[in-house]
């Protein structure tokens, strides 16, 4: 332990040539603590280089550097983790910071990583060299993964750090792996919602990545999106099914071809992120929250099938739904997919909509027997319109703090909880924002598991502004809803690679992932042992461990209790 400390803290020092010095200064800072450009040398710095991971798991290591003179190409090697012949996969990419203008408005100075305006970390960029500027902090990451059949043990690896094609120095660390494996089936159901497909003329697809919809391109990112998602445990694909079902009119009926939406499943499927079919809204609003609610349709004017938004009392509407429904139905029958699909109905419904929900509810549930319906909510208001017909209840944290009674119930009838955050929950609560500590984010998915829930999902997956790494505070609503910094996106565009970008925030959330899988894995030996830890991680709904050590001992126990 103290010769990997004098390694790291020393770094600096190594001679890079005849009685030349490195001028980096290099520290190892738990990955879960953000590096800011003002850090000083030894900021954070952890007492030793030694980290654990569950075979068939991933870890982060975090590596800060600065020097007092720009080093206009600086690029890292790995040599990766090696124990008597097995080799552990590693990775190493750059942390970019993102301007953020203001901290969620309900949240108080304490809970947040630093007060805005600043620079956060977040986008972890795959591209060498770097530029480090003068008198600037400059975090990097290294992903380590253990594969499932790693023989525990310690392995040893290093950071080797270049100056273009001169070595400056090389940092050693040590991975532990532990005797836990995360499960190969992944029991927690996690969505992120993308917006690659819905409006090809408008979409991101046009703005960031300027290809056509549904070129050989196209099919190319989303297999790549997959892709990225799917290592990071996604294994839910929101699917908008109207988008991809090509409608025909002929002798006064309409007809629909389904191939793009075979091509869509398939192309996730190929990429390993379904899992599950999570077919997209099938009703929608005529503007915001509080307007009318509208069925967005397919029908017949002039001879051709053209799409409408019509009123929830025209009975086209639901004409439409009984037509269109049968038709994905049976085509869900044919490819063997009626068990993996699940259907929205309408986002966020409020009680104002209450009779028209639940009218449709019925309606979508007679044309798509057997397959479960799902959205999100908010359990502050009266729900009991949606309670009988919606299957999958996702409520919005914060919204069920003293109500967990209803859910216990709903449960008890057989049916899925999942929750979600969008905007909120602010205060004092766990979320993902750009500006909050890393522990809040990876603790998402021990609450999972703490209060029974078997499912995450976040509307913004990669809702971007034109400028994504200069805006990660996207406005809503009509510009009347300035969003908290990154609850519109957690990973970025790579345009070269037609391909997406990981964050900080998508890492950690993978690691928060494989918590709750080993919590799950734990219970089914020891059920006692998993609840004892997951409530003094999260005593309560808002009430968890903040400091990063004592979470690291809480995640050491579940480690090394297998």
């Amino acid at each position: 332990m103290q010769e990997a400390r004098l390694l790291t803290a020393v770094a600096f020092l190594f001679a890079v040539g005849c009685g030349e010095v490195s001028p980096v200064r290099s520290w190892y800072v738990d990955s879960l603590v953000k590096v800011f450009p003002g850090d000083q040398p030894g900021t954070h710095e952890m007492p030793d280089a030694t980290w654990l991971v569950a075979r068939n798991g991933h870890v982060n290591l975090q590596i800060a550097f600065r020097s007092e003179r720009a080093i206009p190409q600086l690029r890292i090697e790995i040599k990766p983790p090696v124990r008597a012949g097995t080799k552990l996969e590693a990775e190493a990419r750059w942390v970019r910071y993102v301007p953020v203008g203001s901290n969620p408005p309900g949240t108080p100075y304490d809970e947040l990583a630093r007060p805005a305006p600043a620079l956060f970390p977040d986008p972890l960029m795959e591209s060498w060299p770097l530029g480090l500027k003068a008198a600037t902090t400059q975090p990097v990451w290294i992903t380590v993964h253990a594969p499932a059949g790693a023989p525990p043990g310690k392995y040893n690896g290093s950071a080797v750090l270049f100056s273009g094609q001169q070595r400056l120095h090389e940092l050693n660390f040590t991975i532990r792996v532990t005797g836990a494996v995360v499960p190969a089936s992944q029991q927690l159901k996690v969505t992120n919602w993308f917006s690659f497909s819905y409006d090809p003329a408008t979409s991101d697809l046009q703005r960031h990545y300027k290809i056509a919809p549904y070129s050989s391109q196209h099919w190319q990112l989303l297999s790549n999106l997959g892709r990225v998602m799917a290592a990071h445990k996604q294994n839910v694909i929101l699917t908008p099914v109207m988008a991809l079902a090509q409608p025909t009119a002929a002798g006064g009926t309409i007809r629909y071809d389904f191939s793009l939406l075979d091509k869509w499943v398939d192309t996730f499927r190929t990429a390993g992120v379904i899992g599950t079919i999570e077919g997209g809204h099938l009703l929608g609003r005529s503007g915001s929250f509080f307007d009318p609610m509208i069925v967005p349709a397919y029908i017949i004017e002039g001879g051709q099938a053209v799409r409408r938004n019509l009123d929830t009392d025209d009975p086209r509407a639901e004409q439409f739904l009984a037509s269109f429904l049968s038709a994905l139905f049976a085509h869900l029958k044919e490819k063997g997919w009626e068990k993996q699909y699940i259907q929205h109905v309408h986002d966020e419904p409020h009680d104002r909509e209450a009779p028209v929900y639940n009218r449709y509810a019925k309606i979508i549930h007679k044309h798509l027997p057997g397959v479960p319906t799902i959205d999100a909510v908010g359990l502050h208001q009266d729900i009991s319109f949606f309670a009988g017909v919606t299957d999958i209840w996702v409520p919005v944290l914060g919204s069920f703090d003293h109500q967990f009674d209803k859910i216990r119930t709903h449960r008890a009838k057989g049916k899925e909880a999942w929750f979600y955050t969008c905007v909120t929950p602010q205060g004092r609560y766990l979320n993902r924002f750009i500006d909050l500590p890393l522990v809040k984010t990876q603790l998402l998915h021990w609450f999972n598991f703490r209060h029974g829930f078997t499912g995450f999902l976040h509307w913004g997956g990669s809702s971007w502004a034109p400028d994504p790494f200069d805006n990660v505070q996207t406005v809503i609503n009509g510009n009347r809803t300035l969003l908290p910094a990154g609850d519109n996106a957690i990973i970025y565009p790579n345009a070269e690679k037609l391909s997406v970008l990981s964050s900080i925030r998508l890492e950690a959330m993978r690691e928060g992932i494989e918590d709750y899988e080993l919590l799950v894995a734990l219970a089914q030996r020891d059920q006692a042992k998993a609840d004892l830890l997951a409530r003094t991680a999260i005593p309560h709904v808002n009430d968890y461990v903040r400091g990063v050590p004592a979470f690291r001992e809480l995640r050491r126990q579940l480690l090394e209790a297998f």
